[in-house]
């Protein structure tokens, strides 16, 4: 293996809790009671996004009440954002890979302006030697992003790992012939879910273990760019 892939939110970035609070804005925006917590929302959440919250209002979500879950749900998110913390063990991971002469990149759906903004607020930008968020806005699949991350840094991608925490990273890596390892504590779906697509653990460090085995080893410099 000579890469890493990072995703983001909910794989280096703790912010699952405040997902469930941004999501249970967005349903009072449109009158519904935002009694939304971790458990329910574990165990329902899809993609697309609009059936999802469909699901939990019990009906179709209209264009102008999408247009203001949307809306709310991103203030309240972007406005607690800053002050979440990253994963434990997030920068010893980082660290562990760096050692162990992986280069490291990230891939995220977050728009690609807010990706490099919330690193950016982290300081760390250096460890990585690509950013990727979404260019497009236009929903198209993260294995189409995952391709296109990988041909620019022209990596093989049966050389390449990638770290993150949904049903959607397992199906990225699937379709480029990568390997990828899930992390179940901050992501959107229960554990056992992420394990009937690919190998998942509980953890971040789990997955550096998963990846490189259980090793001793000093602390390492961020890669520069």
């Amino acid at each position: 293996m000579d890469h890493v892939v990072w995703d983001w939110n909910g794989t280096l970035l703790a912010d699952v809790h405040l997902v469930v609070e941004a999501s249970n804005a967005g349903l009072v925006a449109v009158g519904e009671q935002g009694t939304l917590d971790l458990e329910r929302y574990r165990s329902t959440f899809r993609r697309p996004l609009r059936e999802f919250y469909g699901d939990l209002v019990g009906r179709e979500v209209d264009d102008a009440e999408w247009a203001r879950m949307n809306a709310e749900f991103g203030a309240h998110y972007l406005g607690a954002e800053p002050a979440l913390p990253l994963a434990a063990g997030a920068l010893e991971a980082l660290e562990r890979f760096a050692d162990a002469g992986l280069g490291q990149s990230v891939l995220s759906m977050l728009a690609h302006d807010e990706l490099h903004a919330t690193l950016g607020r982290r300081g760390l930008h250096d460890w990585f030697a690509r950013v990727d968020g979404d260019h497009h806005h236009d929903g198209r699949s993260k294995a189409a992003a995952l391709a296109t991350h990988l041909e620019v840094l022209g990596l093989d991608p049966a050389r390449v790992v990638l770290v993150g925490d949904t049903l959607d990273d397992a199906a990225a890596t699937a379709a480029v012939g990568s390997a990828c390892v899930l992390v179940a504590e901050h992501s959107t779906h229960h554990e056992a879910d992420l394990r009937a697509v690919a190998p998942a653990v509980a953890t971040l460090p789990e997955a550096v273990e998963h990846v490189l085995g259980p090793v001793s080893g000093g602390r390492g410099a961020p890669a520069r760019r």
